[in-house]
């Protein structure tokens, strides 16, 4: 995720706002909280991940919850920090994280709004800031390790790094009336279940119908199971979420050709990666599963951003188009932070889709893995 963020940052300074573009019609839509902007945190994980809770918040009990995405990156970095220091350095600890991380995280330790634990001091810092959180808590890390045995106190040490950076969170707050800890919370209003939420993905190198942890670089626990399924039911499989009334989170390659989200507004399977074809119904190259595992393999197809999908949307040309609720504001392209994905483009770059168990059919939920239990 750290290209994809740091080229973003670029990009979008050069933006031109002005620009007249039509988008495709919407057929179905849930409904989202406000587009945020995660500046250069590479903690799109968690944001995409948070969007979709406040949709179910809102499906639920319409109830318009401003979630703190960074207290869930927190916890996640001491998770990793954990497993770094006990693997001796040999484990990945960067910003980068997967849906499936997040929700995780919120069931470890809760969730808690954003006036509680506002995202601008972490954000600011990661767009002012030449060097970034992670790797100021890493140098910190290195340096534990550097002195055997280490010092039985390290996390503690962290923990204050950190937040000297984004803030303190508190351990019990008062929302509409009420007092709750991150756990009771989660519980209480959100009534969160991690057991509701699971992972497809579509690749020829596993069996088809059965679980494994896809083999990519943010998949850092390496435990949680996706379910594979052939790659024309997981694009049916997104449809049918976003039929039913449910919102998913896709994990995508924004890097490859086509994308052109930042000027266009649009992601269209094309040749050259900077056309900005700013009209949808562009003729698009054909995709096959057998492509999308050569892009895989070969490691064109990176696991480079992970977006909300909130809606499908049709061209004048009748066309298919996911719409995304991205997380770098409304300044983001020319649909307010929205993207429009066409099939073509997402069939061979999105990697996995998490989805609500609840929005599938029995035939693939009775095949999903519950996720890992949590450990101390």
């Amino acid at each position: 995720m750290v290209k994809y963020c740091a080229a973003f940052l670029f990009v979008i300074s050069g933006f031109c706002a002005g620009a007249q573009n039509i988008a495709p019609v919407t057929v179905k839509e849930v409904p989202a909280g406000t587009v945020k902007f995660q500046g250069g945190t590479n903690t799109c994980w968690s944001f995409s991940t948070t969007s979709m809770l406040e949709s179910q918040e809102l499906l639920s009990d319409k109830k318009n919850i401003d979630l703190s995405e960074l207290f869930t990156s927190r916890n996640m970095f001491i998770e990793k920090a954990k497993r770094y220091i006990l693997s001796n350095g040999t484990t990945l600890f960067e910003a980068g994280a997967l849906s499936h991380d997040a929700l995780y995280g919120i069931d470890k330790y809760g969730a808690i709004p954003n006036e509680f634990y506002p995202r601008k001091k972490g954000v600011d810092f990661s767009v002012k800031s030449p060097v970034q959180l992670d790797s100021v808590l890493k140098r910190y890390l290195d340096s534990v390790l550097r002195v055997k045995p280490i010092d039985p106190n390290w996390l503690a040490g962290f923990i204050k790094k950190h937040d000297a950076i984004v803030g303190t969170p508190p351990a019990q707050f008062v929302w509409e009336g009420k007092q709750y800890t991150p756990v009771t919370f989660a519980k209480e209003v959100l009534k969160f279940n991690r057991t509701a939420y699971t992972t497809i993905t579509s690749f020829t190198h596993h069996p088809f119908y059965q679980n494994f942890p896809l083999e990519i670089p943010d998949n850092f626990l390496l435990r949680e199971s996706y379910l594979n399924v052939p790659l024309d039911e997981m694009i049916g499989i997104a449809k049918q979420v976003i039929e039913k009334g449910y919102p998913l989170v896709v994990d995508m390659d924004v890097t490859n050709n086509g994308w052109n989200c930042y000027r266009s507004g649009y992601a269209l399977f094309e040749d050259t990666r900077f056309k900005h074809v700013a009209n949808p119904d562009t003729a698009e190259m054909p995709v096959s599963p057998q492509l999308r595992q050569q892009l895989f393999e070969t490691l064109v197809t990176q696991d480079d951003h992970l977006i909300h999908i909130v809606g499908i949307a049709k061209s004048k040309n009748g066309k298919l188009f996911f719409i995304l609720k991205d997380s770098f504001g409304e300044e983001n392209g020319p649909f307010k932070g929205y993207d429009y994905i066409s099939v073509n483009y997402f069939s061979i770059n999105a990697l996995s889709i998490t989805v609500p168990v609840g929005a599938l059919d029995y035939k693939y939920s009775k095949l999903a893995k519950p996720p890992v239990p949590l450990v101390n």
